[in-house]
């Protein structure tokens, strides 16, 4: 099934194969989001529909992505979590939240998440309205298999929709304009840059020019914050 999965050619068949998958596992319901980071204050996000539309509407409509602590949860950690084990009090927004889910039928379930190179975030969650020990137990046991399964439709997703693409689309960073914006993310000037480097300071700046361009950003700041949203620059030694 993940070979299947891996040439499969749109969204729709990835998303019949999470369906499938689920049934068998025992999950009448899934979804698959995917945040793709264009900049700060916006993100591409691609999503595999399982769950009831009314709950989807209810969502969104009510700005519960903010509170949903899956969300929480995926954003900083890399293990799946089973809902059973995350804040349930209807008196915080975070249990509320997945209390209300409960009302519309999804009462078990498990989410895993899965960080990219890039920056994205992807977050596979599998449901069930059977809220019981058994239930849970089950869950449980599956989560090799979802962890699993995640990361092959990572890839699929990321492949099927142009978002590794799009990422790709901004020329790459030579090794000294690499080193350049990582000392400038340590708060160093360009003077300090040149006597760490072993260059001049028209040289550094030389650089961080070519970089703001490469990026398609004007000052120096927001060529950092760009470079670490991409991914291009990361904390040595790898």
């Amino acid at each position: 099934m993940f070979l299947e999965m891996s040439a499969a050619a749109n969204l729709d068949e990835i998303g019949a194969f999470c369906r499938l998958l689920g049934t068998k596992m025992g999950f009448e319901y899934f979804i698959y989001a995917l945040r793709v980071p264009r900049q700060f204050t916006e993100s591409r996000v691609v999503l595999l529909k399982g769950y009831p539309d009314a709950w989807l509407s209810h969502y969104w409509q009510n700005d519960y992505a903010g509170l949903d602590p899956v969300i929480r949860h995926c954003s900083r950690h890399v293990v799946p979590v089973l809902w059973h084990d995350l804040p349930d009090s209807p008196a915080k927004p975070a249990g509320r939240v997945m209390d209300e889910a409960r009302e519309f039928g999804m009462k078990t379930g498990i989410s895993m998440p899965v960080h990219s190179p890039r920056g994205s975030l992807g977050i596979l969650s599998f449901a069930t309205g059977i809220d019981d020990a058994e239930a849970r137990a089950a869950t449980r046991q599956l989560s090799p298999y979802v962890q699993l399964l995640a990361a092959h439709l990572h890839e699929a997703i990321l492949r099927v929709s142009g978002c590794r693409e799009e990422q790709q689309l901004t020329q790459q960073l030579t090794r000294r304009e690499t080193e350049c914006l990582r000392w400038a993310a340590d708060g160093k000037t360009s003077w300090e840059i040149g006597q760490l480097l072993n260059m001049s300071e028209r040289t550094v700046n030389f650089h961080f020019n070519n970089a703001a361009k490469k990026l398609s950003v004007v000052t120096r700041q927001h060529a950092v914050a760009k470079a670490i949203l991409y991914g291009f620059i990361n904390p040595l030694p790898f």
